[in-house]
């Protein structure tokens, strides 16, 4: 079974549940109290049905996907001690930085992870932070997935063409704000070959200061901001970039937990330049290049070297493909969580994932 709240605030914007198309998946959407608190964000939501569920679902496994700071997963924790004592708890996070919650949120996550049986994170940093915070049950790494069927390689001069491009073209996707090191990408430009077009996909804040920046270097017309895209019309800006480019910063609240348009691009064989900023080394692997954070002539640099060797770039791209299919499709992000339930208890018969 999978709870999910009815409606959620997913960066500002409110979102309703969607059911699945799977009739036959057990599913259930139920109000949430508190489902946006301000500066609490959503980590102090929680289900007022969440015990009438638990006694009569009687799950044997209660999966918490949501941080171990927040109240939802504590409250889980605390009901499933009261009306399921011997059900076990898969603790889920991303959290690659060792915080310091200020209470209650400290509280809530030293609970969760005094009371969880095994833990998940999106990246190695992430079990090295619950360490540091005194789990010591098992820790598996279980990275996000990708649908390997919708992102596949297709003609990339034909994608192109689709939005308007034409030779060597470089990009990001995603939500245009500052600490994705967008700034690096613009500042690079003057250092990349002058035929090279860039692109950024998606909306946010952060647009007006980069067109601004391009006008002052005289970069314009090498740039092109395209809106967001859902995630069906992705895999065609994919194909179309000859390198996805994720520059993100390191900052005192946040460093890249995992990078999902990274194995994105690489299901579609496009190669990668990532900083060195969080899981983005682990994740993207062989698949790409590596430059360090903040360094805009480094990026220029790794531009410049896939643009002059187009054979490691095909090279790089077919790699990173096989890493997707070995490690993020979602059959294998399945077969990992199914591993850890039946070794988190000897029989497994039903588990309920809590959002």
């Amino acid at each position: 079974m999978v709870l999910v709240p009815e409606r959620f605030n997913h960066f500002g914007i409110w979102r309703n549940a969607e059911a699945p198309t799977d009739k036959s998946y057990r599913f259930a959407a139920k109000r949430v109290m508190w489902p946006w608190l301000g500066p609490a964000q959503n980590y102090l939501h929680w289900y007022p049905q969440l015990g009438e569920i638990l006694r009569t679902f009687r799950p044997d496994i209660i999966d918490l996907w949501q941080e171990p700071w927040a109240l939802v997963s504590a409250h889980a924790c605390w009901l499933r001690n009261r009306v399921l004592p011997n059900a076990k708890i898969v603790m889920e996070s991303e959290q690659n930085i060792s915080k310091h919650f200020p209470v209650p949120f400290r509280w809530l996550e030293s609970y969760t992870i005094r009371n969880a049986t095994c833990a998940v994170g999106r990246s190695s940093g992430v079990l090295n932070v619950l360490r540091n915070k005194g789990f010591t049950g098992r820790a598996d790494i279980v990275g996000n997935a990708v649908d390997v069927e919708l992102f596949h390689p297709m003609n990339r001069e034909e994608c192109k063409s689709a939005l308007g491009l034409s030779g060597f073209t470089v990009g990001y996707v995603g939500r245009l704000v500052e600490r994705k090191g967008l700034m690096d990408m613009i500042n690079a430009l003057p250092m990349c070959p002058p035929e090279m077009t860039m692109i950024f996909a998606g909306a946010g804040e952060f647009r007006a200061a980069l067109e601004q920046r391009a006008h002052e270097l005289g970069r314009s017309a090498q740039v092109r901001f395209l809106p967001a895209r859902s995630i069906e019309e992705l895999p065609q800006v994919m194909n179309a970039l000859d390198a996805l480019i994720l520059p993100s910063w390191t900052v005192p609240s946040w460093k890249e937990q995992f990078g999902r348009v990274i194995i994105e691009a690489q299901a579609c064989e496009t190669p990668v330049i990532g900083s060195d900023s969080g899981a983005i080394p682990e994740i993207l692997a062989e698949g790409g290049l590596i430059f360090p954070e903040r360094n805009p002539a480094a990026l220029a640099m790794a531009i410049a070297h896939l643009k002059a060797n187009p054979t490691q770039t095909r090279r790089m791209g077919r790699t990173g493909r096989l890493q997707v299919e070995r490690n993020f499709t979602w059959r294998r992000v399945a077969e990992q969580m199914r591993d850890i339930y039946l070794n988190c208890m000897e029989s497994n018969n039903e588990t309920i994932a809590t959002h």
